[in-house]
């Protein structure tokens, strides 16, 4: 059954001042639904960041992110305070990419932080 009323309490609202958010990996979950649901709630992506920048530059190039990083260090060497960290990479990655940010940092993590139990 398709849903076509929220029930009262459930919609908070859109945000007033949405804080601009980094993407933090590259790969087929980010194209196909992190980039997609921001660009529809229209939530600022400040930038993208991924080992393989290319893939980050196609993605930018795609949805009109203006700050590509190869690097976290360097993406949080230029990113607004109050920037929220989409993490979107494989487990083994993240305790390194959470190490880089900076202290009591907002940060999304939608993945796994295992590949098994």
């Amino acid at each position: 059954m398709r849903e076509t009323h929220l029930l009262a309490g459930y919609d908070g609202g859109s945000p007033r001042a949405p804080r601009p958010i980094v993407i933090i990996g590259a790969g087929g979950i980010v194209r196909d639904a992190h980039l997609p649901a921001y660009k529809k709630a229209r939530f600022p992506v400040w930038g993208i960041v991924d080992i393989a920048r290319e893939k980050a530059q196609a993605l930018a190039d795609q949805y009109g992110i203006r700050n590509v990083f190869a690097s976290v260090a360097e993406a949080v060497d230029n990113a607004p305070d109050d920037a929220v960290y989409d993490l979107a990479l494989m487990p083994e990655h993240v305790p390194d990419a959470l190490e880089a940010l900076p202290e009591g940092s907002a940060v999304l993590i939608q993945k796994p932080l295992g590949h098994s139990l």
